[in-house]
């Protein structure tokens, strides 16, 4: 415990601070006198206007313990006012005051008291080694397999959807089919349709519908067994067993032009005219979106170590802040469909209650992630100088036909974030220490920067529409940042 002033400062764990205050008798008197002009303006005693009555007739009426509320926050806001004094104190404040009675006898006119205001304060941030952490070297190669692929994808809008001469269901086929939906015997609502067309494999159904149906011939009629998600969005289904009569009617697939010369010329893209050109810049542009994909999974190996091995006794009040904007982000995206919010969560395939526990851990992590990241800044004087943020906004003011003075005005902050975050995942590469020969890995969704020194980074999620069947999955799930 240390003492400021004549407040004795004591601190608690997860980073809390508590000041306790000594108020004298004569200092709760005045906070009763501007008390009693507040309370007195919002009351009516016969015989005076509002806020007119003198103290002895109000206290008649009300009694003085009336004004004990009133004079305790006023009180408190001074006391809170002595601690901003102290700035050093003061700039390490987050989140909001928490008041407490500390005396043993309840509150008296005339009588001293003791009060306190807890609060969190930034933590101490005890960093791991971050230099030379250990990570693994994935081997970058484009297959030829890979390049055909990608050349089917971009050729798929000249594709012309033709019925099969073989009509048998394979994936990638689109297929019309009726289905009849029933659990327990008993049809249920949203679990019927006709002449309905799905891409197999797609992903659109339950899982193990989709799959069932490979091989189905047209005409054929079969039973499709399932079992709804336990967090399926409809209550009533989730987690239940599910019987789909299905009936094919017609099997269709993608039948794409012939690639040769003359059609990539006719795709008229910038520089290329050959196939063997085409396939080059295809090549190249796969190898490009590896090494992005397998940077972004270096750091967030990197970055996941540094965090599983720090110290931070963190407060509560910056753990909730992070949660409280991850919920805001879906719950705008909920509002931009115009949808109730736990419609949207059913939509995302998910419950309330799995929402908010996933929200919780994710935005603890992120908390830590941001605290992580400020100190690293501290420690490797990585933060961006006036003269960045400037030649930044320049940059962008000359895109945006705009003024360097408007961008700051308007952006200073994400500059400074973006900057300083791209100056720590430079470091942590640079002096990372590359092991092993791994198989590429899906590269992560970047994690927000701190929220201290930095601003932090919320980038959109996506939903995907599903048609209204009970069949459908409803949605994805968007991606955790």
């Amino acid at each position: 415990m240390s003492t400021l002033c004549d407040m004795k400062v004591e601190k608690l764990e997860h980073s809390r601070n508590k000041v306790v205050f000594e108020v004298t008798a004569e200092e709760f008197e005045k906070a009763l006198d501007k008390a009693f002009v507040k309370c007195n303006a919002k009351v009516t005693i016969h015989g005076f206007r509002a806020g007119k009555a003198p103290r002895s007739v109000y206290e008649k009426n009300y009694g003085v313990e009336s004004l004990y509320d009133e004079a305790l926050n006023v009180v408190l806001n001074e006391k809170a006012q002595e601690i901003y004094a102290d700035e050093a104190l003061a700039k390490e404040i987050v989140g909001p005051f928490e008041p407490d009675f500390e005396s043993e006898e309840k509150l008296e006119r005339g009588k001293p008291f003791k009060i306190s205001l807890s609060f969190d304060v930034y933590p101490e941030v005890n960093l791991p080694q971050y230099k030379g952490v250990e990570v693994e070297e994935a081997k970058l190669e484009v297959s030829d397999a890979e390049v055909e692929n990608a050349l089917k994808q971009a050729m798929a809008k000249d594709a012309a959807m033709q019925v099969k001469d073989v009509q048998v269901i394979e994936s990638g086929d689109t297929a019309n089919f009726d289905f009849v939906g029933t659990v327990d015997g008993v049809e249920f609502p949203g679990g019927k349709a006709e002449n309905y067309e799905l891409e197999i494999g797609s992903g659109q159904f339950i899982p193990g519908f989709e799959d069932q149906m490979l091989g189905m011939k047209a005409d054929e009629v079969k039973d499709v067994n399932v079992t709804f998600p336990e967090n399926y969005g409809e209550k009533s289904l989730a987690g239940k067993p599910a019987v789909f009569k299905v009936t094919v009617h017609e099997v269709k697939h993608r039948v794409y032009p012939e690639l040769t010369d003359e059609y990539v010329k006719g795709c008229n893209l910038a520089g290329i005219e050959t196939v063997a050109q085409w396939k080059e810049s295809k090549k190249t542009e796969l190898e490009e979106a590896k090494k992005k994909n397998e940077k972004d999974r270096q750091v967030d190996q990197i970055i996941n170590k540094i965090l599983d091995n720090a110290v931070v006794d963190m407060p509560k009040s910056l753990e909730d802040e992070r949660v409280k904007q991850i919920r805001a982000q879906y719950e705008n995206q909920a509002k931009m469909y115009n949808i109730p919010f736990e419609t949207f969560l059913g939509l995302m395939n998910i419950t309330k209650e799995k929402f908010e526990e996933e929200t919780e851990k994710q935005g603890k992590r992120q908390a830590l992630f941001n605290v992580v990241v400020s100190k690293i800044i501290e420690e490797e004087n990585l933060a961006p100088s006036k003269e960045d943020l400037e030649a930044k906004a320049e940059e962008d003011a000359k895109l945006q036909n705009s003024t360097k003075e408007a961008m700051l005005k308007n952006h200073a902050q994400r500059y400074y974030s973006d900057i300083a975050y791209q100056r720590v995942i430079d470091l942590l590469l640079s002096n990372a220490t590359m092991v092993g020969n791994s198989a590429p890995k899906k590269a992560p969704v970047k994690k927000s920067t701190s929220t201290k020194t930095t601003t932090a980074k919320t980038g959109a999620t996506k939903t995907t529409t599903a048609k209204k069947t009970t069949a459908t999955k409803k949605a994805t799930k968007p991606k955790e940042e």
